[in-house]
């Protein structure tokens, strides 16, 4: 790419302040290209004569969006090039100054306006877009990692349970045992068989996917799959459904899935109830059963896997609450912020 002689100096320094930026081909060329960009601008702005620093509505402009994707995927972090904006402010003021002819003060005011303007208004949305890269990243990981452990607990953890259901009904059926131990081992198979159901639930939930789904309809299919023979399970949606930001709707489905596995563990006797009430900024999803309840006050270590819930809502800036009352049922409620996409 052919730089400008005016811009060559200053170039220079932003590349011996961050070589990142200056030896990587594809980021230099994009600094140039940035650059080159943010000039034009800054020209635009004096010669139409605007009078403001910053224009706040062109902060998240679609066409600068890629500069913090690009910077995401060569793993550059956004400080960089907004230290390297600090320097080209510094060092171009002068000369662009001499370049639009600015010689009065309110000219000379102006003329630092546009070019601050001009340069700042890109790293907003670069920065956003650097985050949100990253978040995907972080989402499509912790994804991977969950189907992993489930696929693990599905063909490791679960046959190995089937297989000691086996070698106990043909220890029944070769060698009749005594009394006491057909006792012992119908409460062993009993129990194997609670962990089996246990373990297939976990991998069905670990496997669990939003996707193109809105996070309603997701919650219904995975239902189906979980819970296939049982009518206790309601779903109601009230409002306009509207899609949610991938890393937001699946931690919320994971919370809501969590939820009804605690259900059937400990109230599966009793109806639950799934309600969405979705508001312009916000999505209420309530879980509310009517089984035995417990104690809040002295609730066990690990029940509910509330620790778990309420790391999860607080990744998404969701709120959690779990209310229970001895014989009167559990509720879960959560406040998920539609927020950006």
């Amino acid at each position: 790419m052919q730089i400008p002689e005016r811009l060559s100096p200053v170039l220079e320094r932003i590349g011996a302040a961050f070589p990142a930026l200056r030896d990587d081909p594809t980021m230099a060329a994009s600094l140039v290209e940035n650059v080159s960009s943010m000039l034009a601008d800054a020209v635009r702005r004096y010669t139409q004569g605007e009078d403001r620093s910053i224009t706040s509505d062109q902060l998240l402009a679609d066409e600068h969006l890629a500069t913090g994707a690009l910077h995401a995927e060569r793993m550059q972090h956004p400080a960089g090039a907004m230290l390297a904006a600090e320097v080209l402010f510094d060092e171009y003021l002068p000369v662009f100054v001499d370049e639009v002819g600015a010689t009065t003060t309110a000219e000379l005011l102006r003329a630092s306006r546009a070019l601050h303007a001009g340069i700042w208004s890109r790293f907003p949305a670069g920065a956003v877009a650097y985050t949100e890269a990253l978040r995907q990243r972080v989402t499509t990981a912790n994804l991977e990692s969950r189907a992993q452990v489930g696929r693990d607990l599905h063909d490791r953890v679960a046959h190995g349970i089937l297989a000691g259901l086996q070698r106990i009904d043909l220890a029944l059926l070769t060698d009749p045992p005594s009394s006491e131990r057909v006792a012992l081992l119908d409460a062993a198979a009993s129990q194997l068989r609670r962990a089996l159901g246990d373990v297939q639930d976990l991998a069905v939930a670990l496997h669990a996917r939003v996707g193109d789904d809105v996070l309603d309809a997701a919650l219904v299919r995975h239902v189906r799959d979980m819970f296939p023979n049982s009518d206790r399970v309601a779903v109601e949606s009230v409002g306009t459904p509207v899609p949610l930001a991938n890393w937001r709707a699946e931690e919320s489905l994971t919370i809501i899935l969590e939820a009804l596995m605690n259900w059937s563990k400990h109230a599966s006797d009793a109806a639950v109830r799934v309600r969405f009430e979705w508001q312009p900024d916000h999505v209420t999803v309530t879980v509310h059963d009517d089984g035995p309840g417990f104690d809040t006050t002295t609730v066990a270590e690990g029940r509910l896997g509330q620790r778990s819930m309420h790391e999860r809502a607080a990744l998404i800036d969701a709120r959690l609450d779990v209310s229970s009352t001895m014989g009167a049922g559990t509720t879960v409620t959560i406040v998920i912020p539609k927020g950006a996409m």
